[in-house]
């Protein structure tokens, strides 16, 4: 495997990674920061009975509590809320 290559655009930065079948990651993997959110989009070889499955996963990345509005394939927006973690500062 070689190593990422980063792009920067703007206030993004867009990493690449190369593949590796052997790790269960059949296409390059990218990642996507900007505005303090992380987007990691891949495919899956498998999820169930289908093969080579998008996989999209976001973190935000802020601190303290907050809130995170996503929208998938135009179902509406879904908040999900960043709480603080007992013992962790905020």
């Amino acid at each position: 495997m070689s190593d990422p290559e980063l792009h920067r655009i703007r206030d993004a930065s867009i990493t690449v990674i190369d593949a590796s079948p052997k790790d269960n990651t059949p296409s390059d993997v990218y990642e996507i920061e900007v505005f303090g959110v992380s987007v990691l989009i891949r495919r899956r070889a498998r999820w169930g009975a289908a093969t080579s499955v998008p996989y999209v996963h976001v973190e935000d990345q802020s601190e303290g509590p907050g809130l995170l509005l996503v929208e998938v394939n135009n179902g509406g927006e879904h908040e999900h809320s960043r709480l603080l973690t007992p013992g962790v500062r905020g």
